[in-house]
């Protein structure tokens, strides 16, 4: 599957992209107090955590990873689930709430990417039978026979 293949660097790019812009708006509104805290907060730790993702996966490919797009390191895995369990319930609270139709249609747009990727991201972590994969290559070793 090639879509899973380029669903680390396509995860941590989508959330930076979606996430700054959340915290571009946020800081707009007139927000005080725990609403804004929150709000940033969330938004922040997306942000953050892209951020950790890309460097993880920089440090894993220099420290001998086959090639760093393709890294699914803690940060990274972190960040999938983070997208998994965030956006559904943002996505409900959007579609109940009254918003505009288009507002709506986007979020929901934004909720969908961000969970398929989140998932792909996971599955190519554990693959089909459920095994971490390494991220490492393997060190040539020569084997005698």
């Amino acid at each position: 599957m090639t879509a899973i293949r380029f669903a680390v660097p396509l995860l941590a790019g989508w959330s930076l992209g979606v996430w700054a812009a959340r915290i571009r708006n946020i800081l707009a509104d007139d927000l005080v107090g725990f609403e804004l805290a929150w709000r940033l907060g969330l938004a922040a730790s997306f942000v953050l955590l892209g951020l950790w993702a890309v460097r993880s996966a920089v440090v894993l490919w220099r420290d001998g990873a086959s090639d760093w797009w393709f890294c699914v390191s803690g940060a990274v895995l972190s960040l999938a689930v983070l997208n998994i369990v965030v956006w559904p319930v943002r996505a409900y609270q959007i579609a109940i709430g009254d918003w505009s139709g288009g507002f709506k249609v986007v979020h929901t747009v934004l909720a969908t990417v961000s969970v398929v990727l989140g998932l792909l991201v996971v599955f190519q972590r554990y693959g089909r039978a459920g095994h971490r994969r390494s991220v490492l290559r393997s060190r040539s070793v020569t084997r005698q026979v």
